[in-house]
């Protein structure tokens, strides 16, 4: 096992889970690689209750969509830089779309052993609302997930 995924949204949980890679990682003397995903909404999201998006939004989408990828880098960042990971070889990348989409097609794509993420703690009636990244992971990733509960 060389090669660790660990997806960060800056939530508590995912925290703890960088915290545990780098853990397993130095055991492994693995590669780690965190990402973050952005994930802007769409016009879909909003026609598909009948409303309609002002132009404003679909005109500044992509300085919209700039901005967040600056705030996600130095999140990024900061949390990788608090790691105590030694000598381990470390990639940061900041992916667009949707953050299950992403993680999974990632983890094929590149053949990572592991995926390390937090669970933030929905309820089953939250998660049966709004879904659950965590769980859309475990059930199509091509490989183990380590899930640490935040």
């Amino acid at each position: 096992m060389k090669k660790i995924l660990i997806p960060i949204d800056g939530s508590k949980a995912s925290q703890q889970a960088a915290e545990k890679a780098v853990q397993v990682g130095k055991l492994l003397n693995a590669e780690l690689t965190f990402i973050t995903v952005v994930n802007l909404p769409s016009e879909d999201k909003y026609s598909y209750f009948g409303m309609t998006v002002e132009n404003a939004f679909i005109a500044n989408r992509k300085e919209m969509l700039k901005k967040l990828l600056q705030e996600e880098s130095k999140m990024l960042d900061i949390i990788v830089r608090n790691l105590e990971y030694g000598d381990l070889h470390i990639i940061k990348k900041i992916l667009t779309g949707k953050a299950a989409d992403e993680i999974i097609k990632l983890a094929t794509e590149e053949k990572y052993d592991m995926i390390v993420m937090g669970r933030r703690g929905f309820s089953n009636f939250e998660r049966f609302f709004i879904g659950s990244i965590t769980q859309k992971v475990i059930a199509s990733a091509p490989c183990p997930v380590m899930v640490i509960n935040g």
